[in-house]
């Protein structure tokens, strides 16, 4: 699916949002600069937004791995960014298994856990510079199988 503008990535991200729910698992694929990131920042900032919460700045969590966000109504955001993370243990010391039942849980480079995950929509980004032109692909498992989005 072609990510045509920013407008078409908040679209998108909202339409993934309306899905989620406490333990869910969106990973975020994709080289730097494809738009992982500003994808979270739209899906978190429209979360925000229908739960009557003031807009928080989103940024990737790439040094302190995960940032928590309160959504109120017993509705909270883990982002975690496992760039840095180069072993399978380091997640479990940073807690994911363990905790993710009580969060939407967002990852970015989420390889490293992907085995130990059995219900999660990943969202692959990629980038054309030829071209200048993003693109995204859903794959899912559990629940999220056959997920899909009409772009139209």
């Amino acid at each position: 699916m072609e990510l045509k503008s920013l407008d078409s990535t908040k679209k998108i991200a909202q339409a993934v949002a309306i899905n989620l729910k406490i333990n869910d698992f969106i990973l975020l694929s994709g080289n730097l600069g494809t738009g992982k990131t500003t994808f979270t920042r739209f899906l978190i900032n429209y979360l925000q937004k229908i739960n009557d919460r003031p807009l928080e700045e989103i940024v990737s969590p790439t040094f302190n791995i995960v940032q928590y966000y309160d959504l109120g109504k017993d509705l909270k955001i883990a982002h975690y960014d496992f760039y840095r993370l180069k072993q399978k243990r380091e997640i479990l010391n940073i807690g994911l298994l363990d905790t993710a039942k009580d969060f939407i849980n967002i990852v970015e480079w989420p390889e490293i856990a992907m085995n130990s995950l059995s219900n999660f929509l990943q969202i692959k980004f990629t980038y054309d510079p030829d071209k200048d032109l993003r693109s995204l692909e859903f794959n899912g498992k559990g629940k999220w199988l056959g997920f899909n989005i009409d772009d139209k």
